[in-house]
Order: C-alpha cells, then sequence, then structure tokens
C-alpha cells in the first residue's frame, strides 16, 4: 500500500471507513491507470449503499472560520488539470459512475465535539487525529459549468461562493450510511 501524506485523504477514508461505506483507493493502482489515459489521476472510487458510484478527487481545505454560524465553504479552487482529469475519467467509466470533488474542509478553530449534534442528528463535524472537517460533495459537471479563472501562473479556477453553496452538498446527508 502506497503511504498517503494527506491528512485530508487520511480523515476523508477514516469518515468513510466510520460509515462502512467502502472505497478503493485509486493512490494504490495510479500507476497502472495514467499512461492509459494522460489524464490527472483520482482519488478514490466510492461505493455509496443504494447511490451511484463515484469518482472522486479530495480537494483539501484549511478553513479558520470563527464560529458554528459562519460558513467554512469560503475557499473554492481547483486547477485547471482537476477539472479536465475528471471529466477525462467521466468519459472513460460511463455513465455508472459520477465524477465529484469532494472539499474536505479543516475546520482550524472549530471547538464543536464531533459528537456534539443537537437532537441525534448525525454530526456536521468528523474528529480525525485531533482536527475537524467537514466534507462536501460537487459535481464536477456542475463545478466546470460555474468555473473561471482564478489564476493564469498556476492554472487554477474557482467559482463564486454563492454559486458553489448552492451545488455543495454536505456528505453526511449526500451519502447514506451502511446499515449496521
Amino acid at each position: 500500500m502506497a503511504m498517503r501524506q494527506s491528512h485530508y485523504e487520511l480523515a476523508f477514508e477514516a469518515y468513510l471507513s466510520r460509515r462502512g461505506t467502502p472505497c478503493v483507493v485509486v493512490e494504490d493502482v495510479k500507476h497502472l491507470a495514467k499512461p492509459k489515459t494522460g489524464a490527472k489521476i483520482f482519488d478514490y472510487i466510492v461505493y455509496p449503499p443504494g447511490e451511484t458510484a463515484c469518482i472522486v478527487d479530495v480537494k483539501g481545505r484549511k478553513s479558520t472560520r470563527k464560529s458554528e454560524k459562519s460558513d467554512c465553504r469560503q475557499k473554492t479552487w481547483v486547477t485547471r488539470a482537476d477539472v479536465e482529469g475528471l471529466q477525462a475519467w467521466q468519459r472513460v467509466f460511463g455513465r455508472d459512475y459520477l465524477a465529484m470533488f469532494v472539499f474536505a474542509y479543516w475546520l482550524a478553530e472549530d471547538s464543536q465535539s464531533s459528537e456534539e449534534t443537537g437532537g441525534g442528528a448525525e454530526p456536521r463535524t468528523f474528529a480525525y487525529a485531533g482536527r475537524h472537517y467537514s466534507f462536501w460533495l460537487v459535481p464536477v459537471a456542475e463545478y466546470s459549468m460555474h468555473q473561471k479563472r482564478l489564476s493564469k501562473s498556476w492554472d487554477t479556477v474557482s467559482i463564486p461562493r454563492e454559486v458553489f453553496r448552492s451545488i455543495s452538498r454536505r456528505l453526511e446527508s449526500s451519502w447514506p450510511a451502511a446499515p449496521c
């Protein structure tokens, strides 16, 4: 197994494991895949129970929101290669898979416990290795419709925060947990 350094990806894997959601870590096989398409490799194939399988690229972002009422979804940028790579893989995998970004926000100043839910609902943040995360799904097809160049030199794109808020969905409310 390859060693992944991103705490965002490790937190995402732990989150999926806790929910009983099967996934394939593409890092372990990417040396076999990239030569076939030339496209940037994604991070996971996720199989949410009862849902369409997803090709996932995790985008880790640090959020310094000050309170639970503030929105962590401030940073919405990705590289153009991220978008084009997921679109290419969507064509390879076909309609039986959905290409998705998972924005994993590390809530750097969040003091909320991952177990605090207010009324027995599922936690709105996930604690992993002393950090709190919030996971948001964005279909690459929707992202690409709204993207605008952010930086020519870095070849990055982003979408306006208002649009991002309207097309992103909390992971826990989008993918059901496996029945245990």
